[in-house]
């Protein structure tokens, strides 16, 4: 299987698996969509496929929830926030030059700060909760606080940055052995 093939049917796995992980139940935020956009940034070359991992994966999840569970998947436009947060997460991190285990849990923590930011930005601006002033989008991030207060520690967030980091783990992990199975030079005269 040429190069291109390969790269298709893994980031098709990967899709369908982040997916469908999203849907099994879960903590809340604990979800590999973030963990997807890290690693399509970083190690996928042909940006398109990077850029689509998270993406796709995202959308067919929130289908799947609209269709069959009465879980909402499309949120009243904030939808458009949460792409578009795992779209910069997925082009920041392609600007990595060197996949490492500090630089992978330097973007599992800011990808984490981008989607509360950008997505408590969309409750704000797309919703009528909150006056659409500098004080109402103040009082809508101070409001999203305490929805994290049922996290895996009980603090702000810390289920996305345990959520980035478990899977990226897995998903980094499962890439480093690949490479050193598939990948590992041939020395002359072994079998």
């Amino acid at each position: 299987m040429n190069n291109n093939k390969s790269l298709l049917l893994i980031t098709v796995l990967l899709i369908f698996t982040g997916a469908l992980l999203r849907l099994i139940p879960h903590p809340a935020n604990f979800a590999p969509i973030g963990a997807l956009a890290i690693f399509g940034g970083m190690t996928i070359r042909e940006k398109k496929y990077g850029l689509l991992l998270p993406l796709v994966a995202l959308l067919l999840s929130d289908l799947l929830f609209e269709l069959f569970t009465t879980t909402p998947g499309f949120y009243g436009g904030v939808q458009y926030f949460v792409y578009g947060a795992f779209l910069l997460i997925t082009f920041l991190s392609s600007f990595v030059k060197r996949v490492s285990a500090s630089n992978v849990i330097f973007a599992c923590i800011w990808s984490g700060v981008i989607f509360f930011v950008l997505s408590n930005f969309g409750v704000w601006a797309m919703g009528s909760y909150y006056p659409k002033t500098f004080a109402g989008l103040s009082l809508c991030f101070s409001a999203a606080i305490p929805f994290y207060s049922n996290d895996f520690f009980g603090n702000m967030a810390l289920n996305t940055l345990w959520g980035n980091l478990f899977f990226s783990g897995v998903l980094f992990g499962a890439f480093y052995l690949i490479k050193q199975v598939y990948y590992r030079p041939q020395v002359a005269g072994s079998k």
